[in-house]
């Protein structure tokens, strides 16, 4: 089977011919048939990550179709839709694990960084950690969902939205333009803050009703104008100077929710946490009972990526676009 591969920090990625790997017990073998390209991928191959493991397989937005299973598999069996996210494994029995957020394990498992994730043709997963594809979503949709759509989704649940709600989303890219698609589904009002003029016409084409161009005004002085200012901001954008910028601007009792990982350190003021009762927090990917809620609502109200597809023998070009600054949406690799 072909897989493309960094073989050590800042390496790029290529392509290796591998025997197809076989299930031991409770794994699984997953036929992979997409898998999305996300910005943590790119910190793997520029060795940003300081827990990844090498030489390594990346990828970690996994959708495919069980191939075999390993012995005492009883679910999922073969034939079944499946993919995988950024959680390759966990303890199982620590506090986090049995209060269901194994995500935050501090020994889990990472797909793409610590094991060997979806960009190859054939991948190992653990039977106990594979997340069910409704039929309703194509594998190219499915893929991003595994990652990026996961972390917006859960990133709203986290801030414990509430329809009606006012949600400002800082950037408008990959993880960006799913948070307007979400938010405005799950009953939101939506604003886009962004650097960029020239995104205003696809924010609001996405569902936004209020766009914030920053290169013109203050983001917090525009939120603060917004009835008030936002109930919720998603920091999608990985730059901590945005985040800052835009804190001032949530309404009392709001919520920063930091999704993206930049340089540098995200500033506020204690009278502006004080005063309004505000707060910040980060929100990671998920575990099993949110990706699987993720998939479910996405399917159901049909919130779909924006994707631009990649054969795997482009995946060297899709993290050089990504590094860039020029994909648009979500990168996702085509191997069937």
């Amino acid at each position: 089977m072909k897989a493309a591969v960094v073989r050590e920090p800042k390496a790029p990625a290529v392509l290796e011919d591998r025997p197809v790997p076989e299930p031991k017990s409770g794994e699984v073998l997953i036929r992979v048939h997409a898998c999305g390209v996300c910005h943590s991928d790119l910190m793997v191959q520029q060795g940003l990550f300081p827990f990844a493991k090498y030489p390594r397989v990346p990828g970690h937005e996994v959708a495919g179709v069980v191939e075999k299973v390993g012995p005492g598999v009883t679910w999922p069996q073969v034939g079944d839709r499946a993919g995988m996210p950024w959680l390759f494994s966990s303890c199982g029995h620590c506090k986090l694990c049995v209060q269901g957020d194994e995500v935050m394990c501090p020994f889990a498992e990472v797909t793409g960084v610590t094991k060997d994730g979806g960009y190859q043709e054939y991948m190992i997963a653990p039977a106990a950690y594979v997340a069910p594809i409704p039929d309703a979503l194509d594998f190219a949709e499915a893929a991003p969902l595994m990652c990026a759509g996961l972390t917006v989704f859960n990133g709203l649940r986290n801030a414990r939205f509430q329809p009606g709600q006012k949600v400002a989303i800082i950037g408008l890219g990959g993880l960006g333009h799913l948070g307007v698609l979400y938010a405005k589904a799950m009953g939101g009002r939506v604003a886009v803050i962004s650097s960029s003029p020239d995104k205003e016409a696809e924010a609001r084409g996405l569902g936004a009703e209020h766009f914030i161009n920053t290169k013109a005004k203050k983001a917090a002085d525009a939120l603060k104008e917004w009835d008030g200012g936002a109930d919720i901001i998603l920091a999608t954008a990985p730059s901590s100077e945005a985040a800052t910028d835009a804190f001032p601007g949530l309404a009392p009792d709001g919520t920063l929710v930091v999704l993206g990982v930049g340089p540098g350190n995200i500033t506020v003021s204690p009278m502006d946490l004080l005063g309004g009762r505000r707060h910040l927090m980060g929100s990671p990917s998920g575990s099993r009972k949110d990706i699987r809620a993720t998939l479910d609502f996405s399917a159901h109200h049909r919130v779909l990526p924006h994707i631009t597809k990649f054969s795997l023998e482009e995946a060297g070009k899709a993290l050089e676009l990504m590094h860039a600054g020029k994909l648009s949406g979500r990168a996702v690799l085509m191997l069937r």
